[in-house]
Order: structure tokens, then C-alpha cells, then sequence
């Protein structure tokens, strides 16, 4: 088996957000097709330890358990760690983690994966005046940092196109985010309507948007529910009478979508392929999101999924798919071949394992 190395500084065993859990499906494939090491470069609480030495067939390594060290100290860890041991291929999460190459040996498979382009993604928080709110880096800078890994892993279509220019098609991985289709029974009555969602800005936003500019004639016409999931209910402040529930973030996702008849992701901006829309399709839910929330979902375009940019219609989709019984089974229907065609573990994580 191919030796590989893995380096991140995210705690993905959180799996509390889609970053997370991406990162923890790559591991999870990984440690069954080559032989695994994880380096972690971020402070690993003892029962966090046990978590990850439970779930996972791999060798995993902590650079600082209890603090955080600098971009220097956590490279110096990692040289004394890798000294003497040789990997066919070492994949650093996101771009930000480049500098753990300056302590690679010369002539080393480098894979980057990359998640988003955070050019791109910069330039979307500054049209919606969030600029600065995460870590940004400019065009240039990107384009240069690419050309120094052999290969370049992304998430959806679009991405791989504008990486493709920049690197070529023989450098540039298209590798979505990996789910199981798991079908539940679709109700004729619609009574939960389920928008999920990290702390991560354009969730807020997004949330904020449908609450504020959707819900109240929805709610005003239906005896429907809005439950909310996950940490963006920390960002949220909704009176409990207002047929809105922060439900928190939930740790089993069945519990989440076996009780959704339509989930929601008004997400306006942002980077990258959204987690949460390819969960909810691979639990056969009928969904709702922006051109925007449908990057690398093109295949399910008005087949599995509605498309709706502003509030208008939004809560003509809702409508929609409140009064079509017929639709919302057909509908996770075709969730079905989607997720099965196109975002099996082997269909998305064939191009990695070509390179290994």
C-alpha cells in the first residue's frame, strides 16, 4: 500500500461544520486504501485523542496537544516527526498549511487540497461587505502557491475549471465530498422545513435573509415548522413562538433529515461546494438553493432541486413544493441517480488515488 501523509490543522473529528466533515471523509478513505498517517497541527483535548485513535485505521500524530505554536514551531515539529520516514505522497489541507513545505525533502508528491479558491472567495465576502472576515490572499499569491504542488485537489466543477487554467488538466483533481444515499419516506403533508448551517458567515447571512424576507408569509399561509440546525443557531436570537426552532447542532444527521420534507440553503455567497446540500440530497429531501448553493450540482438543476435567487422566488419554490406531493417524490427520486452517479466515495476520490 502507498504511504501517505496527511497534515491539518482542522479539527475534523469535531465534524460540526462541511470543512470538518470533508476532511474526516478523506481520512476515512484514505486509511482504507493506503497506509495513513495524520499529522495534526492544531491543540488536541485527551478525549478528542481517544476519539480519533477509535474511528480511524491510521497512524496519527499531534504536533502541540495543549496550546498553538507558531507557523515555524508547528514546521519544526513536523521535520523531527518525518525524519528518517519516507511517504509517497504527503496532501496538506488548505492553502494556508503551504509553508509545512519548506521542511518537506525535494522530490516529494505534494497534493493540495484546496477546498475553495480563496480568491474567489474574498472577492464574494467583499461584494456582500464581509471583506476581511476570513483569511484572504490575493490572486497572484494563489496562482504561485499552486504552481509549487504537483497537484491541486478541489471540490466542484467551476473550481476545477478555473484551477485547470492555471495548472493544467494533468495537475488538477476534481474530488467532491463523498456521501451514502440513504432514503426515507417522503410525507405528502409538509411540516418541517430544515435550513443546517455552521457559524460560518454566509450561513447567517443566508439564514438571516429567509427568516427575515420569506418566512413570515410562508408561515402566515402554512402550518409549517422552520427548525434550524447546527452552530449557526448560536448566531440567532428567534422568539420561540414565531413557528421558528433552534434545534442546535445535532450530532446524528438521520435525526436531522428523517424528520425534513424540504431543507433549505438560501446561501447567497461564499466558496467551494456545499456540504449540507449534497447531505440533504443523498437523504433524499427535496431542496431549495441559489445558483450560488448549486456550484458543482448542475447535474440536479430543476431535477432534484429548485433554484431561487431572491426572496420572491424563494417563497415561490417553498410554495411550490409544499402543494406538489407528486414533485417532492420525483424529486427524491432523482437525488438517487444523482448521488449514485456522480458522489460515491470511489467516484470522488478516484482521481487521488490515480495519482497515488
Amino acid at each position: 500500500m502507498k504511504k501517505v501523509l496527511l497534515i491539518t490543522d482542522v479539527d475534523f473529528w469535531q465534524k460540526n461544520s462541511g470543512h470538518r466533515t470533508r476532511i474526516a471523509a478523506l481520512i476515512k478513505y484514505l486509511s482504507g486504501q493506503t497506509q495513513l498517517t495524520i499529522v495534526i497541527a492544531c491543540p488536541v483535548h485527551e478525549s478528542a485523542e481517544t476519539i480519533i485513535a477509535g474511528n480511524l485505521n491510521a497512524e496519527f500524530h499531534v504536533l502541540e496537544k495543549n496550546g498553538i505554536l507558531n507557523s515555524t514551531g508547528y514546521a519544526r515539529r513536523l521535520k523531527k516527526f518525518i525524519k528518517g520516514r519516507f511517504f509517497d505522497a504527503v496532501i496538506i489541507e488548505y492553502i494556508h498549511c503551504s509553508y509545512f513545505l519548506n521542511v518537506l525533502e525535494d522530490g516529494t508528491n505534494v497534493i493540495l487540497d484546496a477546498h475553495d479558491i480563496i480568491s474567489d472567495r474574498a472577492e464574494e465576502f467583499k461584494k456582500h461587505n464581509y471583506a476581511g472576515a476570513l483569511y484572504e490572499i490575493s490572486r497572484e499569491t494563489e496562482v504561485n502557491i499552486f504552481n509549487v504542488f504537483d497537484h491541486v485537489m478541489v471540490l466542484c466543477q467551476p473550481d476545477y475549471d478555473r484551477v485547470k487554467q492555471i495548472m493544467g488538466a494533468g495537475n488538477v483533481l476534481l474530488c467532491p465530498h463523498p456521501v451514502d444515499y440513504k432514503q426515507y419516506v417522503i410525507n405528502e403533508d409538509v411540516k418541517n422545513i430544515v435550513f443546517v448551517g455552521s457559524a460560518y458567515v454566509p450561513n447567517v447571512d443566508a439564514i438571516n435573509f429567509f427568516i427575515n424576507e420569506c418566512w413570515p408569509s410562508i408561515a402566515a399561509k402554512y402550518p409549517v415548522l422552520l427548525n434550524i440546525y447546527g452552530t449557526v443557531c448560536h448566531e440567532l436570537s428567534i422568539a420561540t413562538t414565531s413557528g421558528i426552532r433552534l434545534n442546535g447542532f445535532v450530532t446524528d444527521t438521520d435525526q436531522i433529515y428523517a424528520g425534513a420534507d424540504i431543507v433549505i440553503n438560501p446561501v447567497r455567497f461564499g466558496a467551494g461546494l456545499k456540504i449540507k446540500n449534497i447531505e440533504a440530497l443523498a437523504y433524499g429531501v427535496p431542496l431549495i438553493t441559489t445558483t450560488h448553493g448549486a456550484r458543482g450540482l448542475e447535474a440536479g438543476l430543476n431535477n432534484c432541486m429548485l433554484i431561487a435567487d431572491t426572496a420572491h422566488e424563494f417563497t415561490d419554490a417553498v410554495e411550490l413544493l409544499i402543494n406538489d406531493f407528486p414533485l417532492r417524490r420525483q424529486f427524491s427520486f432523482n437525488a438517487q441517480k444523482l448521488i449514485e452517479t456522480h458522489f460515491s466515495a470511489k467516484k470522488c476520490f478516484d482521481p487521488l488515488m490515480a495519482v497515488l
